[in-house]
């Protein structure tokens, strides 16, 4: 029955992502510039105020526009400088502020109380330094003369008037970091009852409630996250040497114990290099814990399994437990470093 329920709000939820608004009252996508608030018309990338008999041109070369209430934000460009501004509803009187730093590309937009937000690509000052997507996140609010920036932020959207942030796999609210099970490019797709954060990604979908700090499901395709009561970790331990290049490292039986917050909790079965050793686990969802796997070999000279020396050990692991969902890790050795993959159980 809980079950049944659980997977009833996610169905309401996906319901919810794909009834589309007219508009969005706290985000412009700076992509797509064309947009209206109030009285006010982003055609292309003039910005209109409309009136009685037709509309009056206010500025060109605007780049994205974002409204609450009866406020009306946008960005533009002039020259090599960008200007961010805001006008009321029932006034002629606009206010605009330069913004400190040169930007060359903007991804997105939005303003709130007052303050403007943006995600943009700043101007290199190295002109020898590697292309690529290098963005930064932006706070301005010119009533307290504050500026700030955050690097390497991929998204950002507003719930309430303060910034959720993607950023590192990671979704920051408000100072509290919420780590993903999805990889890849991701974005955020949208917010629902102030809350529930949707995050989208090559790999699939998941839906995360920012204010109990959870990650609480995914999902991708047609397929369910793989659950049952009986574990949600499942750690798996191979050996795929070559033997040509590594002659130092023998086929020898081995096996792994595996200690949890410095706690020897469990081991693998034994058996040569190349045979898979799983171990299956259960934790607390929503913890962070510290899994430290060390590798036993048979030493045949004197008859018993010794530990491996530091330099044959595999890393110390932090791994975050996510909610209704089975986490698989893949540890390969290849005589020299260990592979580290981690994937979520789909049915």
């Amino acid at each position: 029955m809980t079950k049944n329920l659980f997977l009833l709000f996610i169905f309401f939820i996906t319901v919810c992502l794909n009834i589309k608004p007219a508009y969005s009252e706290n985000i412009s996508i700076a992509t797509n510039n064309a947009g209206s608030f109030l009285n006010f018309i982003l055609d292309g990338d003039v910005l209109y105020k409309t009136v009685y008999d037709g509309r009056i041109k206010l500025y060109d070369k605007v780049m994205a526009i974002s409204g609450e209430r009866d406020t009306l934000y946008y960005i533009r460009c002039s020259g090599e400088k960008w200007i961010a501004g805001f006008i009321k509803e029932n006034s002629n009187a606009v206010i605009e502020f330069n913004l400190p730093g040169k930007f060359e590309k903007l991804y997105k937009y939005a303003g709130s109380n007052n303050v403007f937000y943006f995600l943009a690509k700043p101007v290199k000052d190295d002109a020898g330094s590697k292309p690529g997507f290098n963005p930064v996140f932006i706070r301005f609010n010119p009533d307290k003369s504050t500026f700030q920036s955050i690097d390497g932020v991929e998204d950002f959207i507003l719930v309430d008037g303060k910034s959720v942030l993607l950023k590192n796999g990671v979704l920051d609210y408000n100072g509290m970091q919420i780590p993903l099970m999805l990889s890849g490019k991701l974005a955020i797709s949208g917010i629902i009852d102030s809350r529930i954060a949707v995050i989208s990604g090559n790999n699939g979908t998941e839906i995360v409630d920012i204010i109990a700090e959870k990650s609480i499901y995914q999902y991708k395709d047609k397929s369910v996250p793989d659950y049952n009561d009986e574990y949600n970790l499942v750690l798996e331990f191979s050996d795929t040497i070559n033997k040509k290049d590594t002659s130092n490292i023998e086929d020898n039986s081995i096996y792994y114990e595996i200690f949890v917050n410095g706690v020897d909790e469990n081991r693998t079965e034994t058996g040569r290099g190349e045979l898979v050793k799983t171990v299956y686990s259960k934790f607390t969802p929503g913890k962070y814990y510290i899994i430290k796997p060390e590798r036993w070999e048979l030493d045949r000279i004197k008859g018993r399994y010794s530990r491996m020396n530091n330099v044959y050990q595999p890393a110390e692991l932090k791994i975050y437990i996510p909610e209704n969902r089975i986490l698989k890790i893949k540890i390969d050795f290849n005589g020299n470093v260990y592979q580290v993959k981690q994937t979520v159980l789909f049915k």
